[in-house]
């Protein structure tokens, strides 16, 4: 048994035994067959309304295992580093604030839900849970298309513009952003949108070898040879990408567009 999910189940018969306690949701890659001796533990813990308010979350943690830090992300987060070097991400809500499962519905892609349900004294989780069960988000639509698209290309811009300015370490933070739209369109493409959220997972199993090879092209050290040949290569492969996606759905003509943004990224470097 690997280590997370031994920890997995210390928290669920910590939150079992726990009068405060009223349930135990689990997320992330051990819900999805995808966990493993790298993968960090993730959970919403719902705690009765009654003693909500005086819960200290980083002992009751803690408690469950060792823990070196405990902080709160920029998300909201709380975030522990456990003594095995072990990530935790844990959210603590109130038992009448369940209904914010339901707002998950638009990540789309959850393959086990009873996996998902560590904990339930009263059944309430798993009757959320239920809203998720059926639960597919239709990435396959022109609007999804044009979405994706446009924020690549602003994406794409932008890195361009603060290239131009000299800023290379910003540039490469926009391009991130920039790869990050250009691989949610290679998965439309390639019918690979189950990470959509986070289009980088599992990429080298999920995307065919030649997606792979041309995003490669599209990477960049702070190098700003290296930089601008990213860019380049991103703005002549979503090209191609585009007009093949063009000849399925009903979207704008970006070719005018694209190629504005191809004479500005040679024009005076």
């Amino acid at each position: 048994m690997l280590k997370q999910e031994e920890m997995i189940l210390m928290i669920r018969d910590k939150g079992i035994k726990d009068e405060r306690i009223d349930s135990i949701l689990m997320y992330g890659s051990f819900t999805q067959s995808s966990g493993d001796r790298f993968s960090d533990i993730e959970f919403y813990i719902f705690v009765d309304d009654i003693y909500y308010e005086e819960f200290d979350t980083e002992k009751w943690i803690s408690s469950a295992y060792p823990i070196y830090t405990h902080f709160f992300n920029e998300y909201g987060s709380e975030v522990v580093i456990f003594t095995n070097l072990i990530r935790g991400e844990f959210h603590f809500l109130p038992r009448s604030e369940m209904t914010i499962i339901e707002s998950f519905a638009s990540v789309g892609y959850f393959p086990d839900i009873n996996s998902m349900c560590l904990c339930d004294k009263n059944g309430s989780l798993r009757k959320s849970l239920r809203a998720l069960q059926d639960c597919k988000v239709e990435r396959q639509t022109a609007e999804n298309v044009e979405f994706v698209f446009n924020n690549l290309l602003n994406a794409i811009l932008f890195g361009i513009n603060v290239f131009k300015r000299g800023e290379w370490a910003r540039s490469l933070e926009c391009l991130y952003y920039s790869q990050k739209y250009y691989l949610q369109l290679i998965r439309l493409l390639e019918n690979k949108t189950e990470h959509w959220v986070n289009p980088f997972k599992s990429l080298e199993k999920e995307i065919s070898v030649s997606a792979y090879e041309a995003y490669s092209k599209c990477t960049a050290s702070l190098e700003p040879s290296s930089i601008l040949s990213s860019y380049k290569n991103l703005l002549k492969e979503s090209k191609n990408n585009i007009h093949i996606l063009k000849s399925k759905y009903n979207i704008t003509n970006f070719n005018e567009l694209i190629d504005k943004i191809e004479k500005h990224v040679e024009s005076q470097i």
